[in-house]
């Protein structure tokens, strides 16, 4: 019976022995303070000899209130804080007895530590890298530092360069360790683990060599050799919280759920509140799919870590999973600003943007994970499902069927690989492969999904709907089924029905984005563009914090030709909704560039990079914003920061390479171009730009070189052969120009090719060979507008002006409303005397009232027709819009010598005189005309 009570009655004498330990500390303290400060400081050396940190640190400070200047304090306070964990104390703390005089060979060694500690590495570099101190064990551990530092950045040889020089002066274990970490990081773990277990035999309870081991362990793929070695570390050193941390995460990633929640247990032990203790039980909640705990506990995390990235990371994701894109975005958006190549938080995001329905957007984020050699399943899914949603199913049906070869029994990846056969006329094959997805995926709806898109993509309406009706009967209260039915009913032409659809889908979820939009779209195509306005403005103010909606809102502001400042206000509200958030900040700097804005551009463009430095979306925004400013080095600035990181930027390197093209500085686009290509040898965009500069720079049989390259490497495309035709077309070789164009056009019927194929028959003097093609090409596709629009141009610059106007009439039939093909009619009417033609130019201009080509076009017709006053207001608004537009100004002469006023037309001359080039027909025609007045 006496055993039974031993153990408590030892935990009420452990309790007051604790309590008369805190009176007696106590008591100590309050005598302290009648002691001097170097007595203070005498009493805090006998604490650290019995290594009582606590009291040893309120000695010191108790010290140091009294006397600020003394050295010994200072450096020992830094000292216990280093070993209390207090990074930021310590650096302080010890820069203070450095510069109070305190020992360089004590107090460097600890102050680097210190700063390695708090991640200061470049301060490392630059501080303690030429450091030379009289003890030898002190100048090792500091050059120590500095190959840490570099490690940290990165760079192995410096890093490889310190370490040696470390173990020149004095044989640091540390420094070893650092040595082989560079061996394993230079792709020699098996060296390297070698080297470790070395140290090991001389050094047991050294912990950093024991992580090292862990480090070597993973890199060979032996997972649970690094976890015995993490075990040893955290026994080594188990108030070391990283050292738990990285233990429970490598559990957690080799699916030892029960193991990693008794670490777990031993973490919170230790530090129950640290942020990776509250992360990871948040990781555990998130993989035991309770998704709201997860999230809240990522939150709880970055109260006390805001800068915590794994947090932002799970916090993100979990938002994701609860449909919360908004905040989501907001938190993957930092860690990509941070860590950019970051595969999980760029994935996540993508999934977001395709949630919110933003294809393009999620396109612009995808890019860079596409980067990579190799791409998982999951990743080559998301990829075909981002070209999907933005029309390439050329690409999405490559991608999809990487997917499923990667993952043949994955059901999501033959799902998304039917929908690509079927985008791409594979009926049969896209069939089969759905049919085996929807077995596959029983009870979900993905399939099914994919059946109705695919119908829908055949042009099977009908059998779409059949799918979208056992749609319906399966999720009748989901929105995005009724929202489907809704384009369904588009597609068969019935608006009423697909209206309804629509409607149905916003009672069962007011807020329901997707449909709102499709409402609105139908409200503009009833010529009730107020209603749309309206109905997304509902949704904006019924919850101002959502940004999508009242970005939605915005783009129809836009679109139904809302005043500037009416959107702006709008956009202003959407970035206020959510200050953090950087989707508003770059549709600000869209609008300010659209409406030419560039100094507001720049601005706002500014403050998304200061908030997000290392985000590529924001530095591409800055970039854009730059070169409208004409900040051209800035531009450059940025476009080299996107280079830092993401160093295999293709497209931020053929940018580079275009503005240095811009600026004349033909070899920095070289150089930027070759870089690509080392990226990626078959880069077209990159090889097409370094073809016009070897052209330009006279050496055409490179540029042919480049050109058959491409032939070589996209046999099945036409761009190859079509950038021989613009190398032999640059030389005047039209003949064999021609030959390529057709060879192109073979291979793929391109409006643009036929176009290049026309021009160069002409120059080569075959015009009945070039009149066949264009005719050929319009019976076979009278409804193509890009290359009647093409002969409809060369016909007015040959002044056929019936020719012309026949063209337009048939341009303006075909797409209606379209305010250039209405000016452009209005002038060859009236070259032709059609009483039509001032009905035109009027047509435009009531759409593009601030257009300075269409003024000067409908006030020459006013003049020509006896409106003088109206015409030449019209012409002189024309001038006022566009001052330096030389052709403007001399057609305002032209109507003012018409009108008999000589003295006007002479002043619109002179003023254009100067500014235009001897030689050229605008001179000529101006000399000719102020001859006769």
């Amino acid at each position: 019976m006496s055993k039974l009570h031993n153990k408590p009655q030892r935990k009420a004498w452990a309790g007051r022995a604790s309590a008369i330990a805190a009176l007696t500390l106590s008591a100590l303290v309050l005598t302290g303070c009648k002691d001097s400060p170097e007595q203070m400081v005498a009493s805090a050396k006998s604490y650290l000899e019995k290594k009582d940190l606590d009291a040893a640190s309120i000695q010191l400070k108790s010290a140091l209130q009294a006397n600020g200047n003394l050295v010994d304090a200072r450096f020992l306070l830094g000292k216990v804080n280093l070993e209390q964990g207090n990074v930021p104390g310590a650096v302080k703390e010890l820069q203070r007895a450095l510069d109070l005089g305190y020992s360089k060979n004590e107090v460097l060694p600890l102050l680097a530590r210190s700063l390695l500690r708090s991640g200061e590495v470049d301060r490392i570099v630059k501080d303690f890298s030429d450091v030379a101190l009289d003890d030898p064990k002190a100048q090792s551990i500091v050059l120590t530092a500095v190959g840490d530092a570099y490690m940290v950045k990165g760079d192995l040889p410096k890093a490889r360069a310190s370490y040696e020089k470390a173990l020149a002066g004095s044989d640091d274990a540390l420094a070893r360790v650092g040595l082989a970490r560079t061996r394993l990081y230079g792709g020699d773990a098996a060296g390297a683990e070698t080297d470790l277990q070395a140290i090991v035999a001389r050094n047991p309870d050294l912990a950093e060599v024991h992580g090292a081991l862990a480090e070597a362990a993973l890199a060979q793929k032996r997972p649970d050799d690094a976890i015995k070695a993490l075990q040893e570390v955290v026994r080594i050193n188990p108030s070391n919280v990283g050292s738990h941390y990285s233990l429970v995460s490598l559990l957690l990633q080799q699916n030892r759920p029960e193991e990693a929640v008794s670490r777990l247990e031993a973490m919170k032990k230790v530090a129950p509140k640290d942020p990776s203790t509250i992360y990871l039980q948040a990781f555990i909640d998130f993989r035991n799919n309770r998704f709201v705990e997860a999230r809240d506990g990522a939150l709880a995390a970055l109260k006390s870590a805001p800068e915590f990235l794994p947090a932002h990371l799970l916090a993100g994701t979990a938002m994701v999973r609860l449909n919360e894109q908004v905040q989501a975005q907001i938190h993957l958006t930092k860690v990509l600003s941070r860590a950019p190549g970051q595969v999980l938080a760029r994935t996540m995001l993508v999934t977001s943007h395709l949630a919110l329905g933003e294809a393009q957007r999620a396109m612009e984020v995808l890019q860079p994970l596409l980067e990579s050699p190799s791409l998982d399943p999951r990743l080559l899914g998301l990829a075909g499902q981002v070209y999907l949603s933005n029309g390439d199913f050329a690409k999405a049906e490559s991608y999809f069927e990487r997917a499923a070869k990667a993952a043949p029994e994955d059901a999501r990846a033959r799902m998304q690989l039917g929908v690509a056969k079927m985008a791409g006329g594979d009926a049969q094959g896209a069939f089969s492969e759905l049919e085996t997805a929807s077995q596959m995926d029983e009870g979900g709806i993905r399939a099914d999904l994919a059946l109705v898109a695919g119908h829908m993509r055949r042009g099977e309406l009908d059998k779409a709907l059949q799918a979208q009706v056992q749609l319906e009967r399966k999720q009748p209260d989901n929105p995005l089924v009724h929202n489907l039915r809704g384009g369904l009913m588009l597609a068969k032409r019935d608006p009423a029905a697909a209206r309804a659809a629509f409607e149905k889908a916003l009672t069962i979820k007011p807020d329901y984005l997707a449909a709102a939009v499709n409402l609105a779209r139908l409200d503009i195509a009833d010529k009730k563009p107020e209603n749309g306005l309206a109905r997304l403005k509902a949704i904006a103010e019924r919850d101002p914090k959502n940004v999508e909606a009242q970005l939605a809102y915005a783009d129809f502001q836009a679109a139904t030709g809302a005043e500037p400042a009416a959107v702006l206000a709008t956009l202003q509200r959407a970035e206020k909704a959510s200050p953090a958030a950087l989707v508003p900040k770059l549709a600000l700097v869209q609008h300010y560039l659209r409406t030419r804005d560039t100094k507001a551009a720049l601005s706002v463009a500014q403050e998304a990079v200061a908030a997000y430095p290392n985000d590529l979306r924001a530095l591409e925004a800055a970039t854009r914003a730059q070169l409208a400013a004409g900040e051209t080095q800035q531009a450059i600035s940025s476009l080299n920061k996107v280079l830092a990181l993401q160093p295999r930027a293709i497209g931020a390197l053929v940018q580079l390479a275009d503005i240095h093209r811009a600026n004349k500085d033909l070899t920095a686009a070289e150089q930027s171009l070759r870089k690509a290509l080392a990226i990626r040898a078959d880069a077209v965009d990159a090889q097409a730009r370094l073809a016009g500069i070897l052209v330009a720079r006279g050496d055409r049989d490179g540029a042919l070189q480049i050109a058959r390259a491409v032939q070589k490497q996209r046999a099945d495309a036409a761009v190859g052969h079509a950038m021989e035709g613009d190398i032999q077309a640059a030389g005047g070789k039209w003949a064999d120009a021609a030959t390529s164009y057709r060879r192109a056009l073979d291979k793929g019927r391109d409006p643009q090719n036929l176009v290049k194929l026309h021009a160069a028959l002409l120059r080569a003097e075959r015009k009945n060979e070039a009149d066949k093609l264009a005719a050929d090409w319009l019976r076979e596709r009278p409804k193509d507008t890009a290359v009647r629009g093409y002969l409809a141009e060369r016909a007015l610059a040959e002044k056929r002006y019936a020719d012309a106007a026949q063209l337009y009439r048939a341009l303006n039939e075909l797409a209606p409303d379209n305010a250039l093909v209405l000016n452009n009619l209005a002038w060859t009417a009236s070259q032709v005397k059609d009483p039509k033609a001032l009905e035109y130019g009027e047509q435009a201009l009531k759409m593009a009232p601030d257009s300075a080509a269409i003024l000067d076009t409908v006030g020459m017709i006013q003049v020509e027709q006896g409106q003088a006053e109206k015409g030449l207001a019209n012409l002189n608004r024309a001038v006022s819009l566009a001052p330096d537009a030389a052709s403007l100004r001399l057609n305002l002469a032209k109507a003012y010598a018409k009108l008999g006023r000589p003295a006007d037309a002479r002043k619109e001359i002179e003023t254009m005189m100067p500014k235009l080039k001897e030689g050229t027909p605008i001179h000529s025609e101006a000399t000719a005309l102020l001859k006769t007045l």
